[in-house]
């Protein structure tokens, strides 16, 4: 299994997930609904006591009884939830950051809350359930992630449980950090080439747009003007053709090059538009910066080191934090 994702297959807990469950700390406490309601229980037995009415004290201790109970319906929607997060595989200074996150083992019919700061998604479903949340920009660099909390309810609304979640289903720690690659610099001017010597342009070739180059299986992903459609009709398997353009040169992304653009974070950007259009094109480059250097190359893996270099130029690592098992935060509406 990939990274960050939730496997499909079901899951089976043994002795030692049980004995985990057990141990997890969920935390109970009346929602402003359900404080508002005990205290109108408790006038009520005031009343009663003044008074001396039988049935006001069968109607006391009935409400009373009904707010305990969801009390306990309240510490068990948490239960078996787990949650898996999955952090976008980029993310841009200034820009949304998505998180795709996957409750598992949830009560049937009971919603959980997934919260991350500011962000809340509520999932239900029969096994697994994903929701989508998009938290507020970060500025460049490593980010530290908001912390993650699950939450359910009662049927009534009167009790919320907290669940502060370490690992995912798998028992793999969960993210607690993100690094922001700079934001990408609009309608930068046109990457500097360095010629590569060698063999005659026209004799290299490389992954590009121009011409067609041959056929591959199908992979899910790609544009279906890519799908051969006739020999698909003709072998009855899905089939996708692969294109070439000439390799002439690469390009090379040198930060004296971005002196133009102004101060660092215009450079930055200005390097990181430079990656992105490298991707685009499907070629090779290299990137020079004061303190790092990364060799000629291509491919998703390049243009992933190139934009973690980026994010990281010039800023400290951020410092270890303990995780807090009951972190401070406000009551919230049911």
């Amino acid at each position: 299994m990939s990274a960050g994702e939730v496997s499909a297959a079901p899951r089976r807990f043994g002795t030692a997930r049980s004995a985990d469950r057990s141990r997890r700390r969920v935390y109970v406490l009346p929602t402003r609904f359900g404080a508002v309601f005990v205290l109108v229980v408790l006038a009520t037995l005031v009343g009663c006591v003044n008074y001396l009415l039988s049935l006001g004290y069968a109607l006391t201790f009935l409400l009373l009884s009904v707010w305990v109970v969801c009390a306990v319906h309240a510490s068990r929607a948490l239960g078996r939830a787990d949650v898996a997060v999955l952090p976008p595989e980029r993310t841009f200074a200034g820009q949304p950051a998505p998180l795709r996150v996957t409750v598992a083992g949830s009560v049937p019919g009971v919603p959980v809350g997934v919260r991350v700061g500011p962000a809340l998604v509520w999932l239900d479903g029969p096994g697994e359930a994903a929701g989508l949340l998009t938290l507020p920009p970060f500025g460049r660099g490593p980010q530290r992630l908001p912390g993650l909390r699950l939450e359910g309810h009662d049927p009534l609304g009167l009790w919320r449980s907290t669940f502060y979640p370490v690992t995912d289903p798998n028992g793999l720690s969960l993210p607690t950090t993100l690094l922001v690659a700079p934001a990408p610099e609009v309608h930068p001017p046109p990457p500097p080439l360095a010629a590569r010597p060698g063999l005659a342009a026209e004799t290299r070739r490389t992954t590009g747009e121009e011409e067609v180059h041959g056929l591959r299986e199908y992979r899910p992903g790609d544009a279906p003007r890519r799908i051969a459609w006739k020999q698909v009709a003709r072998t009855g398997t899905l089939l996708s053709r692969t294109y070439d353009a000439p390799q002439s040169a690469a390009l090379a992304l040198d930060w004296a090059a971005t002196a133009p653009a102004g101060d660092t974070e215009a450079r930055l950007s200005r390097l990181c538009a430079w990656v992105l259009e490298a991707e685009r094109r499907g070629c090779e480059f290299s990137l020079l910066l004061p303190a790092e250097r990364l060799e000629a190359a291509s491919g998703d893996a390049q243009v992933g080191r190139a934009l973690d270099v980026l994010a990281a130029h010039g800023l400290p690592s951020l410092p270890v934090s303990p995780r807090r098992r009951w972190p401070a935060g406000p009551w919230s509406r049911p």
